[in-house]
């Protein structure tokens, strides 16, 4: 009999520990859920909005886009680091309710500037809400569930999106009240925020790090390779920072050719300043690569990075164009910059170190990114489209895209994990490979749904492509959790988001807005159906990088072999606070 209780209290014990880890589930979810009602719900009110503040489509994709991303991205590196090391439901909490402050406090907004301001402190609140997630799930998971779990948050995306457009379009569309606009739609879901914060606070644990994961890792090579990278990392370095010193020039050129801007730099000496920006970046990599202090390191990077800037920005003063606050910003900007990306280095040295041997690990980024661009951008602006293309009232666009996001995002992004995680059982390539075949798919289906002749059409064929757009969550969310060890995981979720968010949000929402306004003297109100559709191309590129990540995804893998092991250990019945 003493067995048999002895074995009952063990299975309620259980019980209750798969119960609470579910809870902690629901309030991730939740958190997640608000973190894209709050940023999705300008989506919605961009309508109104446009018509209220006489804004343009480039301003909305400014407000969409970059004015959210940049410091969401940014910001997310420096509070990984301190999320590798601290409470991360602590920093979750905070981070909410900034994010949600922020979000209420846009209703207040009387110009562009202070919605563009209001926008980017809803992304400073949320740089904290998402890579801690990533880490607190593996956390809880063992790894062979991890897929699906993770697939479960990122639910969030599709039914935090969706909720955003119809709370919004039924708030600011009077169908609540029509006393309500979109000032009210921002007021109500940031209080709603606030709210929740105190609540996941004291019900979610701080779980303990590693704790299901089992096996050798490349942590200790990590550690005896800290302040010392080899030959081939040192080109990797140089070559990335040939790259990147040389995009803002290169940038620039495209602008001038392609959507024919005005710039008082000539095109031969944007190229001139983005060959400057290619040897200075080299030169980057290289003291990069040899330099230990973090000082050296900020100021290096801090002198290198301008360089290109003065070249571009000092002909023209020199031959009588001046030298004015567009020019010192630029500078300041390029400053601040380098001296943050030395920063980055100094602080995550070991990390740099074990990712550069990954190159997998950038793969799926440069693909998850790609997707991202299309994604963020369709999301942001399929509102407008059916609003203009389909002459449909908010409230009813609203329901239309709503439950489009709902239903076919949240389908994709389960069956996404589910498959991941049965797929890379067998085969941990399964992990890119099942992305990859999704975004190919996706690129002809939503130029089929665009191009559409009713809004009935549009909606059915554009449902395949939102559910597979969003089929790679799972899968490559839980890769990037076996790609390093667990006191790397925060750093690699935030490097993901930094890169992803930059280009999808800050890129692909501005990008279809840009492309939208050129266009449409030709298209009048079908310019943005015509954006949409060419920016359909990057899924392709997406499969490219994702068929292109398989290939290195076994050699890459924390632990080694080409399958998944599954821990022999018993879950822990409680969690442990950190």
């Amino acid at each position: 009999m003493a067995t048999d209780n002895g074995s009952g209290a063990l299975g309620a014990e259980k019980k209750a520990s798969a119960g609470y880890r579910s809870v902690v589930m629901l309030l991730l979810f939740l958190v997640y859920a608000f973190n894209f009602l709050d940023r999705q719900i300008i989506s919605i009110l961009a309508i109104p909005i446009k018509e209220d503040l006489g804004l343009t489509d480039e301003q909305l994709g400014l407000l969409g886009g970059i004015a959210f991303a940049l410091l969401y991205s940014t910001l997310g590196v420096p509070i990984a680091w301190f999320a590798d090391r601290m409470s991360r439901t602590w920093i979750m909490t905070i981070a909410l309710t900034v994010w949600s402050g922020f979000t209420a406090v846009s209703g207040f907004a009387q110009n562009f500037t202070q919605l563009f301001l209001a926008r980017v402190g809803v992304g400073v609140g949320e740089a904290g809400g998402v890579a801690p997630a990533y880490t607190i799930i593996a956390d809880y998971h063992p790894p062979e569930e991890r897929s699906r779990a993770l697939a479960i948050y990122s639910l969030g995306i599709p039914v935090g999106s969706a909720f955003g457009v119809i709370a919004g379009s039924q708030i600011a569309g009077g169908g609540i009240s029509d006393a309500l606009d979109w000032r009210s739609a921002f007021f109500i879901v940031g209080i709603a925020g606030i709210v929740l914060a105190p609540i996941f606070k004291l019900v979610v644990k701080e779980p303990k790090r590693g704790q299901f994961d089992s096996g050798p890792t490349k942590a200790a090579q990590a550690r005896q390779e800290v302040g010392v990278y080899t030959d081939r990392k040192t080109r990797i370095l140089s070559i990335a920072g040939a790259v990147l010193f040389a995009l803002p020039s290169l940038l620039s050129i495209f602008n001038i050719l392609v959507f024919g801007a005005t710039s008082i730099q000539s095109v031969p000496l944007l190229l001139a300043a983005s060959v400057v920006g290619a040897l200075s970046g080299w030169m980057a990599g290289r003291w990069v690569s040899r330099t230990t202090s973090p000082a050296m390191l900020m100021l290096g990077l801090a002198v290198l990075l301008p360089l290109s800037a003065l070249v571009a920005w000092v002909v023209p003063a020199l031959s009588g164009a001046g030298f004015g606050v567009s020019a010192i910003g630029w500078l300041v900007g390029h400053v601040v910059a380098g001296a943050m990306i030395g920063a980055f280095f100094a602080a995550f040295r070991d990390f740099m170190s074990l990712a550069l041997e990954k190159p997998s690990f950038w793969l799926m980024i440069m693909g998850a990114s790609a997707s991202s661009m299309m994604g963020y951008g369709v999301f942001f602006w399929l509102p407008s489209f059916f609003s203009r293309s389909f002459q449909l009232g908010l409230v009813e666009t609203g329901w239309l895209f709503g439950g489009v996001l709902f239903v076919a995002g949240s389908l994709g992004i389960f069956l996404g994990g589910v498959m991941g995680d049965l797929m890379g059982k067998s085969k941990r390539s399964a992990f890119a490979t099942v992305p990859a075949i999704a975004f190919l798919l996706s690129a002809p289906l939503y130029w089929a749904g665009i191009m559409a002749p009713s809004p009935l059409l549009a909606v059915i064929i554009l449902f395949i492509p939102t559910a597979l757009g969003l089929a790679w969550l799972g899968p490559v969310l839980s890769a990037f959790q076996h790609l390093m060890p667990p006191h790397m995981r925060t750093s690699a979720s935030s490097v993901f988001l930094l890169i992803n968010n930059l280009l999808g949000i800050g890129g692909g929402v501005y990008v279809l807005g840009r492309v939208s306004t050129v266009l449409q003297p030709t298209f009048g109100d079908g310019s943005l159906r015509i954006s949409i559709v060419i920016g359909a191309s990057i899924y392709l590129v997406a499969a490219f990088f994702m068929f292109w990540a398989a290939r290195y995804l076994a050699k890459d893998w924390e632990g080694g072999g080409e399958t998944v092991p599954v821990p022999q250990a018993e879950p822990p019945t409680e969690a442990e606070p950190s």
